[in-house]
């Protein structure tokens, strides 16, 4: 139970951090003023898995995450202490697949226990 507390609890702080994060800010006023040939010659660029990538490394960054390299494979860790131990604590690490996954794993119990909790009886 403690453990789902504590998990609920990094999840609404990770939530609120980037709810409450500064909006982009608009491009360069020296962008702008480059001439209207230029940018007409051009054919605009798309890429689309790009933001996605950059939103999903802000949000575990958010977290507390760092991105790291381990065997060939791009991976977030944070440091993560145990409670109740003063060793301290270690690193955990996984790739996003795995975050996401354990994220959506943690809702799924937080839904589990508000549809499962019965109402104080009433006096």
């Amino acid at each position: 139970m403690r453990f789902a507390v504590g998990l609920l609890a990094c999840l609404g702080a990770g939530a609120l951090t980037s709810a409450l994060a500064d909006p982009p800010t608009e491009a360069a006023p020296a962008a702008a003023a480059a001439p209207a040939a230029a940018a007409a010659t051009s054919p605009p660029a798309s890429k689309p898995a790009a933001p996605e990538i950059d939103q999903v490394e802000k949000h575990f960054v958010a977290e507390g995450y760092k991105p790291a390299m381990r065997n060939g494979v791009k991976v977030y860790c944070r440091r993560e202490d145990v409670l109740g131990s003063r060793l301290g604590g270690g690193y955990t690490c996984a790739t996003v697949q795995e975050l996401e996954t354990i994220e959506a794993q943690a809702r799924q119990a937080v839904e589990h226990v508000q549809q499962n909790t019965a109402p104080p009886p009433s006096r």
